[in-house]
Protein backbone atom coordinates (compact mmCIF):
# COMPACT_ATOMS: atom_id res chain seq x y z
CA UNK A 1 0.00 0.00 0.00
CA UNK A 2 2.77 2.47 0.74
CA UNK A 3 5.03 1.33 -2.30
CA UNK A 4 2.81 3.80 -4.83
CA UNK A 5 3.44 6.87 -2.12
CA UNK A 6 7.69 6.36 -1.79
CA UNK A 7 7.95 5.80 -5.49
CA UNK A 8 5.99 8.95 -6.77
CA UNK A 9 7.86 11.01 -3.78
CA UNK A 10 11.60 9.57 -5.07
CA UNK A 11 10.30 10.04 -9.03
CA UNK A 12 9.51 13.87 -7.37
CA UNK A 13 13.09 14.46 -5.51
CA UNK A 14 14.65 13.12 -9.17
CA UNK A 15 12.90 15.46 -10.79
CA UNK A 16 14.15 18.49 -8.86
CA UNK A 17 17.51 20.04 -10.35
CA UNK A 18 20.06 19.55 -7.43
CA UNK A 19 19.51 22.71 -5.68
CA UNK A 20 16.29 22.11 -5.31
CA UNK A 21 16.81 19.18 -4.32
CA UNK A 22 19.25 20.38 -1.82
CA UNK A 23 16.94 23.06 -0.47
CA UNK A 24 14.09 20.10 0.46
CA UNK A 25 16.11 19.14 3.43
CA UNK A 26 17.06 22.45 4.29
CA UNK A 27 13.03 23.60 4.16
CA UNK A 28 12.67 20.83 6.05
CA UNK A 29 15.18 21.25 9.15
CA UNK A 30 14.16 25.33 9.26
CA UNK A 31 11.14 26.14 7.60
CA UNK A 32 9.08 23.40 7.38
CA UNK A 33 7.77 23.11 11.29
CA UNK A 34 6.31 26.81 11.01
CA UNK A 35 5.31 27.07 7.03
CA UNK A 36 4.45 23.13 6.60
CA UNK A 37 5.78 20.09 4.47
CA UNK A 38 3.79 21.34 1.75
CA UNK A 39 4.34 25.11 1.98
CA UNK A 40 1.01 25.91 2.85
CA UNK A 41 0.98 27.18 6.07
CA UNK A 42 -0.76 27.20 9.09
CA UNK A 43 -1.77 28.82 12.28
CA UNK A 44 1.99 30.21 13.39
CA UNK A 45 3.04 31.30 8.88
CA UNK A 46 1.79 31.65 6.31
CA UNK A 47 2.03 29.36 2.85
CA UNK A 48 4.98 30.05 0.99
CA UNK A 49 2.96 28.86 -1.99
CA UNK A 50 3.90 31.06 -5.28
CA UNK A 51 5.26 33.99 -3.44
CA UNK A 52 8.39 33.96 -5.76
CA UNK A 53 12.02 34.60 -5.05
CA UNK A 54 12.43 38.08 -4.10
CA UNK A 55 10.10 37.36 -1.00
CA UNK A 56 11.98 34.66 0.24
CA UNK A 57 14.92 36.04 -0.09
CA UNK A 58 14.29 39.18 1.50
CA UNK A 59 13.17 37.90 4.46
CA UNK A 60 15.85 35.07 4.70
CA UNK A 61 19.03 37.46 3.55
CA UNK A 62 17.64 40.48 5.98
CA UNK A 63 17.17 37.88 8.94
CA UNK A 64 13.65 38.00 9.63
CA UNK A 65 13.52 34.25 8.88
CA UNK A 66 13.69 31.48 10.17
CA UNK A 67 11.83 33.21 12.44
CA UNK A 68 12.84 31.86 16.61
CA UNK A 69 9.36 33.20 17.40
CA UNK A 70 6.43 32.61 15.31
CA UNK A 71 4.44 35.77 14.36
CA UNK A 72 7.57 37.93 16.43
CA UNK A 73 8.81 40.96 13.83
CA UNK A 74 11.77 41.74 14.33
CA UNK A 75 14.04 44.08 12.28
CA UNK A 76 16.59 43.40 10.00
CA UNK A 77 19.65 41.36 11.65
CA UNK A 78 22.01 39.98 8.79
CA UNK A 79 21.26 36.45 7.87
CA UNK A 80 20.76 33.71 10.49
CA UNK A 81 21.63 30.60 7.76
CA UNK A 82 24.14 30.12 5.19
CA UNK A 83 23.75 31.50 1.59
CA UNK A 84 23.66 28.36 0.45
CA UNK A 85 21.01 26.74 2.40
CA UNK A 86 19.29 30.52 1.42
CA UNK A 87 19.66 29.69 -2.15
CA UNK A 88 18.73 26.38 -2.37
CA UNK A 89 15.83 26.98 0.50
CA UNK A 90 14.46 29.38 -2.78
CA UNK A 91 15.59 26.83 -5.37
CA UNK A 92 13.13 24.00 -3.81
CA UNK A 93 10.16 26.95 -3.13
CA UNK A 94 10.19 28.15 -6.29
CA UNK A 95 10.85 24.61 -7.90
CA UNK A 96 7.55 23.43 -5.93
CA UNK A 97 5.37 25.97 -6.15
CA UNK A 98 6.33 28.73 -8.64
CA UNK A 99 5.20 31.92 -9.31
CA UNK A 100 5.85 35.30 -7.62
CA UNK A 101 8.06 38.07 -8.51
CA UNK A 102 12.08 36.96 -9.01
CA UNK A 103 15.12 38.46 -7.01
CA UNK A 104 15.41 42.13 -9.21
CA UNK A 105 18.49 42.92 -10.81
CA UNK A 106 19.68 45.92 -9.71
CA UNK A 107 23.03 48.29 -9.45
CA UNK A 108 24.58 51.22 -8.24
CA UNK A 109 24.41 53.60 -10.42
CA UNK A 110 20.97 55.07 -11.21
CA UNK A 111 20.02 58.62 -11.46
CA UNK A 112 20.40 59.81 -7.39
CA UNK A 113 17.85 62.80 -9.16
CA UNK A 114 15.22 60.33 -9.74
CA UNK A 115 15.42 58.39 -6.94
CA UNK A 116 14.87 61.48 -4.91
CA UNK A 117 12.07 62.13 -6.42
CA UNK A 118 10.92 58.54 -6.06
CA UNK A 119 11.59 58.66 -2.50
CA UNK A 120 9.71 61.55 -1.95
CA UNK A 121 7.17 60.65 -3.63
CA UNK A 122 6.78 56.98 -2.19
CA UNK A 123 8.90 56.30 1.21
CA UNK A 124 9.75 59.28 2.99
CA UNK A 125 5.96 59.84 4.73
CA UNK A 126 6.83 56.10 6.39
CA UNK A 127 10.78 55.74 6.19
CA UNK A 128 11.59 59.84 7.25
CA UNK A 129 13.62 62.07 5.36
CA UNK A 130 16.66 60.10 5.59
CA UNK A 131 15.74 56.99 5.63
CA UNK A 132 15.78 55.85 9.12
CA UNK A 133 12.16 54.42 9.88
CA UNK A 134 9.57 55.77 12.07
CA UNK A 135 6.14 54.73 13.69
CA UNK A 136 3.58 54.30 11.64
CA UNK A 137 0.72 53.98 14.35
CA UNK A 138 -1.33 50.96 15.82
CA UNK A 139 2.29 49.15 16.76
CA UNK A 140 3.51 49.34 13.08
CA UNK A 141 6.63 50.69 12.07
CA UNK A 142 8.77 51.54 8.73
CA UNK A 143 12.49 50.00 9.79
CA UNK A 144 15.49 52.17 8.83
CA UNK A 145 17.12 51.61 5.81
CA UNK A 146 20.81 52.02 6.59
CA UNK A 147 21.30 48.18 7.14
CA UNK A 148 19.66 47.23 3.56
CA UNK A 149 21.64 46.25 0.42
CA UNK A 150 20.18 47.62 -3.01
CA UNK A 151 18.91 44.19 -3.88
CA UNK A 152 17.30 44.04 -0.13
CA UNK A 153 15.70 47.73 -1.28
CA UNK A 154 14.56 46.37 -4.57
CA UNK A 155 13.14 42.79 -3.56
CA UNK A 156 11.06 45.05 -0.64
CA UNK A 157 9.53 47.77 -3.40
CA UNK A 158 8.44 44.44 -5.36
CA UNK A 159 7.28 42.13 -2.64
CA UNK A 160 5.89 44.87 0.10
CA UNK A 161 7.03 42.76 3.37
CA UNK A 162 4.76 43.98 6.30
CA UNK A 163 2.81 47.03 6.00
CA UNK A 164 4.47 47.64 3.34
CA UNK A 165 2.88 48.39 0.21
CA UNK A 166 4.12 46.23 -3.03
CA UNK A 167 5.09 47.89 -6.10
CA UNK A 168 5.06 46.06 -9.32
CA UNK A 169 6.22 47.08 -13.20
CA UNK A 170 3.21 48.87 -13.68
CA UNK A 171 3.81 51.06 -10.45
CA UNK A 172 7.50 51.28 -10.70
CA UNK A 173 9.31 49.92 -14.08
CA UNK A 174 12.85 48.74 -13.89
CA UNK A 175 14.99 51.69 -14.65
CA UNK A 176 12.67 53.65 -11.96
CA UNK A 177 13.18 50.69 -9.44
CA UNK A 178 16.82 50.94 -10.16
CA UNK A 179 16.87 54.32 -9.62
CA UNK A 180 15.11 54.44 -6.70
CA UNK A 181 17.12 51.56 -5.00
CA UNK A 182 20.41 53.39 -6.17
CA UNK A 183 19.03 56.57 -4.09
CA UNK A 184 18.25 54.13 -0.64
CA UNK A 185 21.52 52.72 -0.68
CA UNK A 186 23.45 56.03 -0.98
CA UNK A 187 21.00 57.76 1.39
CA UNK A 188 24.25 58.19 3.70
CA UNK A 189 26.62 59.53 1.21
CA UNK A 190 26.89 62.90 0.10
CA UNK A 191 25.44 62.10 -3.48
CA UNK A 192 22.07 61.53 -1.86
CA UNK A 193 22.19 64.71 0.53
CA UNK A 194 23.05 67.04 -1.94
CA UNK A 195 20.00 68.94 -2.31
CA UNK A 196 16.84 69.13 -0.04
CA UNK A 197 13.84 68.61 -1.97
CA UNK A 198 11.85 66.37 0.70
CA UNK A 199 8.49 67.49 1.68
CA UNK A 200 7.79 65.25 4.92
CA UNK A 201 9.77 63.40 7.85
CA UNK A 202 6.77 61.15 8.22
CA UNK A 203 3.11 61.22 10.32
CA UNK A 204 4.59 60.80 13.50
CA UNK A 205 7.66 62.96 13.58
CA UNK A 206 5.80 65.65 11.94
CA UNK A 207 2.58 65.42 14.25
CA UNK A 208 5.68 65.81 17.48
CA UNK A 209 7.22 68.62 15.86
CA UNK A 210 4.00 70.15 15.57
CA UNK A 211 2.68 69.91 19.14
CA UNK A 212 6.08 70.86 20.59
CA UNK A 213 5.45 74.29 18.28
CA UNK A 214 2.30 74.86 19.29
CA UNK A 215 3.60 74.56 23.04
CA UNK A 216 6.83 76.88 22.17
CA UNK A 217 4.69 79.18 20.91
CA UNK A 218 2.04 79.46 24.26
CA UNK A 219 4.98 79.46 26.64
CA UNK A 220 6.61 82.37 24.91
CA UNK A 221 2.85 84.30 25.02
CA UNK A 222 2.40 83.54 28.31
CA UNK A 223 6.15 84.83 29.25
CA UNK A 224 5.75 87.89 26.95
CA UNK A 225 2.25 89.09 28.48
CA UNK A 226 3.90 88.82 32.33
CA UNK A 227 6.50 91.18 30.97
CA UNK A 228 4.99 93.28 28.71
CA UNK A 229 2.60 93.81 31.67
CA UNK A 230 2.70 97.31 33.65
CA UNK A 231 3.30 97.28 37.08
CA UNK A 232 0.54 98.00 39.22
CA UNK A 233 0.37 101.91 40.34
CA UNK A 234 0.92 102.49 44.16
CA UNK A 235 -2.29 103.81 46.21
CA UNK A 236 -1.09 105.55 48.93
CA UNK A 237 -2.84 104.77 52.17
CA UNK A 238 -4.96 107.41 54.08
CA UNK A 239 -1.67 107.55 57.08
CA UNK A 240 0.62 108.32 54.34
CA UNK A 241 -1.36 111.40 53.05
CA UNK A 242 -1.54 112.64 56.44
CA UNK A 243 2.16 112.49 56.97
CA UNK A 244 3.89 112.91 53.97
Amino acid sequence: MLLPFFLSALLADAALAPAAAAGKLAYQTRCASCHGEDLRGGVNAPSLRGVGAADLDFWMVTGRMPAAVPWLEVGHRGPQISPREIETIEAYVTAVAPGGPPIPPVATGGDLDRGRELFAQNCQHCHGVEGNGASIGDSAWAPALSAASITQVAEAIRVGPGNMPKFGPNQLDAPALGDLASYVSALDTDAATGTFPQRSSGPVPEGLYGWLAVGGLALFAYVFSKRSKPPAAHESSPEEERHP
